[in-house]
């Protein structure tokens, strides 16, 4: 699964690419986990170029959630759209982890 990502002054933001399903949830649960931990606890993922997510993948995201927590940060989503914020909105994980519509809003959310 191809995931980029930047440092924006102390906010690590995670780019997935296409579809995070069960047969790339753990490549993705993998990178994130590996990126938390050598950047910034302070983490959006932006979902601007997923056009799909599984049960595996929200799995992922809690699992990179209490990693940001457990490091004194916090995990927060942007770029939702179509089916995937579908699947977060009645999953909550928009009101769970908090659903912005750009990495700038979700920088603001994260007190950033």
């Amino acid at each position: 699964m191809d995931v980029t990502h930047e440092v924006l002054n102390e906010l690590l933001v995670i780019r997935p690419q296409s579809r995070i399903d069960s047969s790339t949830a753990s490549a993705f649960e993998a990178r994130c986990a590996s990126l938390i931990d050598e950047g910034p606890a302070k983490v959006v993922i932006d979902f601007s170029n997923v056009d799909y997510i599984s049960s595996a993948g929200l799995r992922a995201l809690l699992v990179a959630a209490k990693k940001a927590r457990s490091q004194g940060g916090a995990l927060t989503l942007c770029g939702l759209s179509g089916g995937v914020r579908d699947v977060m909105a009645v999953s909550g994980f928009d009101t769970i982890l908090g659903a912005h519509s750009d990495v700038s809003e979700a920088r603001a959310a994260l007190g950033g």
